[in-house]
């Protein structure tokens, strides 16, 4: 049997005599380690495992990252993935993004700049006072105040 490009092939298991599907061509296989308490060269053989979401259920992948915030500091956090779906970013609509606080909250800053922008694009008033330099410092303090009185009813 002649072996094909793609590394995983019809070739039989020769333990179990099970054959392995192809995968698509236009398809990606992604490994890697999601996990930091496993000994290298050390294996764990598992052979209930029927499906991808069983291997999910049972090795509870999950991995330490340290992001680095707006003022240059780490920020530390455990991603957990439990389904396919959790590796997803998809533009920050994805699983990954909702899963995890640090990006959650940085998604939510982005929208939040997204918004003001889009509203002072569409406020022609709003737009002439940011050009003149003395309305521009009033309303910095009248947002200013307002921010205060905000965080004083917390």
């Amino acid at each position: 049997m002649a072996m094909k490009e793609n590394f995983i092939s019809m070739a039989p298991d020769e333990e179990s005599s099970a054959k392995v599907s192809l995968i698509d061509q236009n398809k990606t296989l992604m490994i890697d380690q999601y996990t930091t308490d496993v000994d290298a060269g050390n294996p764990e053989f598992v052979e209930d495992i029927q499906n991808i979401n069983d291997a999910f259920e049972h090795f509870k992948p999950k991995v330490d990252v340290t992001f680095t915030d707006a003022e240059g500091g780490a920020v530390e956090e455990t991603l957990k993935f439990g389904e396919i779906r959790d590796f997803e970013a998809n533009g920050g609509k994805g699983r990954l993004v909702e899963n995890s606080e640090f990006l959650s909250g940085v998604k939510m800053k982005i929208e939040t700049n997204q918004k003001v922008r889009k509203s002072i694009e569409q406020n022609r008033k709003l737009r002439d006072i940011l050009k003149e330099e003395g309305s521009r410092e009033e309303l910095k303090q009248m947002l200013q105040s307002m921010l205060d009185e905000l965080n004083e009813n917390e």
